[in-house]
């Protein structure tokens, strides 16, 4: 009798003990959250929906699109529905649907959109928000650049040296965007014959834009410059100022196409002429343009750019220029760039000899690109 109510009283501790433990260790898990990370001010913090956290530096955001360089995963273009919450290590500055533009420290969090001021922390509706960029307090942050080099080299039965030498750079703030690209292209091989060096390609271009964004769809540019040589057109140099107006026709997460339309105004200055034709011209115009980007995968990148120039004839006619090709990342800011160029003069400028130069030119470039 003894030994069952001692076995009935270690039965009935043991099972409050253990229920005991049962019920503190369900609390205690209740209670248990996802640490949040600790806010070092060398970095811009993101936390996506998935309650991932990133680190790095917040680039841009447009049309709902967060571009952010992560610290480990380099750049990542994420939707804003994506965001759980947004930190910046120094002033943002941004623009509201209805023109508003404000800057401070950036937090974004349960729906919520703050910027801190000199210790006052103004709140803004984040359906509202338009776009991000950072402030002209960090003039750094906001530009970004590239440089990309292809190069041939041949010897043995053919001596050749041929390369593709780009580069560019772009300022973005939250109401406007400044950009900058060149393109040298020069190619020469050495007769076998006589050990003559032949000059096959000697062409430079200088493009540069400037846009000031007043509506989520339209923007106005309000510069559009180009300067070209091109030894083998005929052509010392060819200046070219516009403006014109643009247009998103798609600005997605992974899909954008602009298209701008305006008047322009041209110079041309031509290398050699007949004896009774001017070395050079002016021209009224107009120059459409369109430009396109498609993110194949989290590595690749799609690009594709077309302009025309509608000119008198004794300035060359139609002059179209085409680009496009792969971005291929490699490793942090490199990356492998596939690019092909092709270029039309409708009416090319013979020179005193009556030689008329070709229409068309066409060039595939295979290059090593560095994007900072």
């Amino acid at each position: 009798m003894n030994n069952t109510i001692a076995t009935l009283i270690t039965f009935t501790f043991l099972l409050s003990l253990t229920l005991s433990t049962v019920s503190y260790a369900e609390d205690d898990k209740s209670k248990w959250q996802k640490p949040t990370p600790v806010f070092k001010q060398d970095f811009d913090w993101i936390k996506l929906t998935s309650d991932e956290w990133l680190k790095g530096d917040i680039v841009s955001m447009y049309d709902e699109k967060l571009e952010f360089d992560s610290d480990e995963l380099d750049m990542q273009t994420i939707d804003l529905e994506d965001v759980a919450e947004l930190r910046s290590k120094s002033w943002q500055s941004i623009r509201m649907f209805d023109g508003t533009i404000a800057e401070g420290y950036l937090v974004i969090k349960d729906g919520q959109l703050s910027l801190v001021k000199n210790g006052v922390t103004t709140n803004y509706e984040l359906s509202n928000l338009l776009s991000i960029a950072s402030s002209g307090k960090n003039e750094r942050d906001l530009w970004d650049g590239y440089v990309n080099l292809g190069i041939n080299l041949r010897e043995g039965n053919t001596v050749q040296f041929d390369y593709t030498f780009s580069a560019g750079i772009q300022r973005r703030s939250s109401s406007s965007r400044f950009k900058t690209d060149y393109t040298a292209d020069y190619s020469r091989y050495e007769d076998q014959d006589n050990g003559e060096t032949i000059v096959t390609a000697d062409s430079d271009r200088l493009t540069s834009s400037y846009d000031w964004f007043f509506n989520p769809k339209i923007y106005f540019r309000a510069a559009d410059f180009e300067y070209m040589t091109d030894e083998f057109l005929n052509i010392d140099y060819r200046v070219h100022y516009g403006i014109a107006l643009g247009y998103h026709i798609i600005d997605t997460s992974r899909t954008s196409w602009d298209i701008n339309l305006g008047p322009s105004y041209q110079k041309t200055k031509f290398i050699d002429v007949g004896t009774d034709d001017s070395d050079s011209e002016n021209s009224l115009g107009v120059t459409l343009g369109t430009d396109f980007t498609f993110e194949v995968t989290s590595d690749i990148d799609y690009e594709a750019s077309y302009s025309v120039q509608v000119i008198d004839e004794a300035s060359g006619g139609n002059i179209h220029h085409f680009q496009t090709g792969l971005e291929i990342d490699l490793t942090n800011d490199f990356d492998l760039d596939l690019t092909f160029y092709a270029d039309r003069t409708e009416n090319p400028k013979e020179d005193s000899e009556g030689k008329v130069p070709e229409k068309n030119d066409f060039r595939l470039v295979v290059g090593l690109g560095y994007d900072f």
